[in-house]
C-alpha cells in the first residue's frame, strides 16, 4: 500500500528518511559521508576532528532525567554557576557580563549574537584546520538561524493571552499554535529553562519555583519510559493520516488525521466528524497505528462519517483526497518486543469498573494487541471497556471476590443473581477462565507527598500544568494543580501517560501552564 497519495505540488524531500541511522549517526547509501543532528536540531557533517572533539566532550553529554529537589536545590556546592543561574541570573561565557534570562540568547550562555559569533570565531582559530573551519562556519550559520527561529517562537508564545487561551469554549489551542522545538539541555538546564508568560519580560522556571516553594521534583526514575523524556524528536506532521483507537469506544479503530502537533503530543481528528470529538495522545501512544494496520491484523476499521464499510479503502481514499499518511517508522509500537502472556481472547475474569471503582464485575477479554488486551464487562456498553496488561491492579482471576470478601457484580439481566457461581457461568457461556498464573503483581509506586511534576489537565487536555502529589495509594496519585483550589484535584494512575517529570515540557517543546504568584513573577522578570 502506498504511504502517500498524489499531490499537486512536488513532495518535500525527507533528508532524514533517505539516510541509514545507527547510534545517532546517519550515512547516505553510496557515500562515506557521516551526519548527525547537533544540539540545536541541525543536520551537520561529521569530520575526523569533530569526532575527536566529540569523544573529549562525551562526559558532558547529559541524560534527560530531571534532578530531584535534593539534586536541584542541594545545600552542597554542586556548581556556583548553577546557583548564579537560578538566583542571580546568567553569566556570558564570552564577556562575563551578568544578566537575567530575558537578556540572554536561548542557549543561556551568550548575552548577544556578537558574543556568540566571537566565541565561535575563537573556536575556529583554535582548530587551525581549513576543512574543519569550513564545517564549523556552516554550523555557526545554521545555528544562528535556528536560534533566531527559536527566539521568534518564544515571543509568539509569550504574547498570547493566557487567560483567553485557557477559557476557549472548544477547550483546545488554535490550529496555528507554534510548535515547540527540541533543545538539547542537561538536567539542571531543564529546570532553569524559562517559560514565557504574559509578555516579553515575564518568565517562569522550575528551579526558581522549587527553591521558592522549598519543594522537590519527583525523580525521573519514578516514571515509566513512555512518561519520561523522549530520546528523539517527534516526526509526526499535521495533516497526515493514521489509524487509532476511539478513546470513548476503546474497541473501535477509526480513520484519524493529525490536526495539531505540540512537542511530543498530537491532537487527532476523526475524519468527517466535528472537531469537538478531537483528542490528544502522546506520539509514543500504543493506541495509534500506521495506515493498513487494521487490515494486516484483522481488526475492523471504521470509515469516515458518511462512508459505508464496503465503500472505503485506503488506496482510493488517499488518491481521491490527495492526502499523505504518517510513516510507519514513527510508530513506536511497530518494533516492540511482545511478552508472552497466558491471556487469550474469550477468557473470563473479574475486573474493576474504572468509572465506578466500587464495582467488581464479570468481564471478558475481547481483543489482544501485543502485550495488552481489551477488558469488556459482560452485557455492558462498550464505552466501559479499557485496555490493560497482565500487571494491571484492576483485574483479578475468577472467584477473587469471593475469596477476598468482596461483592461481585453479575452481568445485567442475568436470571439467577443470588445463586451466581463461576463454574455454572463458565459452562453456560462455554468459556474458559483466565489462569491465575497469568496475572502479574505490579509493585507499588514510589511517589511521595508534595512531589512536583507536570500533568495533563483532564478537563482541558490541550494543557499541561504544574502539579503536586497530595495523596497516594499503591497504584494511584491524587493530583493538585498549583494555584488552583482543591476542588479540581483528582486521582490518576501512577502509570498514566498523562504525567511527566519536571522539565518534560521544556525538553519536548510543549507549552507549560505554571502557577504565577506575583512576587515570584517579579523575581523571575528582573
Amino acid at each position: 500500500m502506498e504511504s502517500s497519495g498524489p499531490s499537486t505540488a512536488a513532495p518535500e524531500f525527507d533528508v532524514y528518511g533517505a539516510m541509514d541511522w545507527k547510534d545517532g549517526v546517519g550515512t547516505l547509501p553510496g557515500s562515506e559521508l557521516k551526519f548527525r543532528v547537533n544540539e540545536f536540531g541541525v543536520l551537520e557533517v561529521i569530520t575526523d576532528e569533530m569526532e575527536e572533539e566529540r569523544g573529549k566532550k562525551a562526559h558532558a553529554t547529559t541524560t534527560w532525567s530531571v534532578p530531584t529537589a535534593q539534586e536541584a536545590l542541594s545545600k552542597e556546592p554542586v556548581s556556583k554557576e548553577e546557583t548564579s543561574w537560578a538566583q542571580r541570573g546568567l553569566v556570558c561565557v564570552r564577556c562575563n557580563r551578568k544578566g537575567s534570562v530575558v537578556d540572554f540568547l536561548s542557549d543561556g550562555l551568550h548575552c548577544s549574537e556578537r558574543c556568540l559569533q566571537q566565541k565561535q570565531q575563537d573556536e575556529l582559530k583554535r582548530e587551525g584546520s581549513r576543512a574543519n573551519g569550513e564545517a564549523l562556519r556552516r554550523k555557526r550559520s545554521r545555528m544562528t538561524e535556528r536560534l533566531a527561529e527559536d527566539m521568534d517562537s518564544s515571543m509568539e508564545i509569550a504574547e498570547e493571552d493566557d487567560e483567553d487561551y485557557e477559557e476557549k469554549e472548544s477547550r483546545r489551542p488554535a490550529r496555528g499554535a507554534t510548535r515547540g522545538r527540541r533543545k538539547r539541555r542537561g538536567d539542571a538546564a531543564l529546570l532553569r529553562y524559562t517559560v514565557p508568560y504574559g509578555g516579553k519580560k515575564k518568565a517562569w522556571c522550575w528551579a526558581s519555583y522549587l527553591e521558592q516553594e522549598r519543594a522537590i521534583a519527583a525523580p525521573s526514575k519514578l516514571f515509566k519510559e513512555y512518561q519520561s523524556f523522549p530520546q528523539c524528536k517527534s516526526g509526526f506532521r499535521v495533516g497526515t493520516r493514521l489509524e487509532g483507537i476511539d478513546p470513548e469506544h476503546p474497541s473501535m479503530y477509526c480513520v484519524l488525521t493529525i490536526a495539531e502537533v505540540l512537542g511530543h503530543r498530537i491532537r487527532l481528528h476523526f475524519d468527517k466528524y466535528s472537531d469537538c470529538y478531537d483528542f490528544w495522545v502522546n506520539s509514543s501512544s500504543p493506541d495509534i497505528h500506521p495506515v493498513g494496520w487494521c487490515e494486516k491484523t484483522g481488526h475492523k476499521l471504521h470509515p469516515p462519517k458518511g462512508m459505508k464499510d464496503e465503500e472505503f479503502s485506503w488506496s482510493s481514499y488517499i488518491k481521491l483526497n490527495k492526502i499523505q499518511t504518517a510513516p510507519k517508522a514513527l510508530f513506536q509500537n511497530q518494533n516492540m518486543t511482545v511478552t508472552p502472556s497466558g491471556f487469550r481472547v474469550g477468557m473470563k475474569l473479574e475486573a474493576i469498573d474504572k468509572k465506578n471503582p466500587s464495582f467488581i464485575c464479570v468481564a471478558t477479554i475481547t481483543d489482544m494487541v501485543d502485550s495488552r488486551f481489551l477488558v469488556h464487562f459482560d452485557n455492558w456498553d462498550e464505552s466501559y471497556d479499557y485496555w490493560c496488561d497482565a500487571t494491571s491492579p484492576y483485574i483479578h482471576p475468577v472467584s477473587w471476590s469471593q475469596e477476598n470478601g468482596r461483592t461481585l457484580t453479575t452481568p445485567p439481566g442475568y436470571p439467577d443473581v443470588k445463586n451466581f457461581s463461576w463454574e455454572k457461568y463458565l459452562a453456560e457461556t462455554s468459556s474458559l477462565p483466565a489462569p491465575a498464573r497469568a496475572f502479574k503483581v505490579k509493585p507499588p509506586h514510589s511517589f511521595q507527598l508534595n512531589m512536583k511534576l507536570e500533568v495533563v489537565d483532564k478537563r482541558n487536555p490541550a494543557l499541561i500544568r504544574v502539579a503536586t502529589v497530595v495523596d497516594t495509594d499503591d497504584h494511584r496519585l491524587r493530583i493538585h494543580f498549583d494555584g488552583w483550589t482543591d476542588e479540581y484535584d483528582y486521582w490518576i494512575d501512577a502509570d498514566s501517560p498523562d504525567i511527566h517529570p519536571a522539565g518534560w515540557c521544556a525538553k519536548t517543546g510543549h507549552p507549560l501552564q505554571p502557577h504565577f504568584p506575583r512576587h515570584f513573577m517579579e523575581n523571575c522578570s528582573r
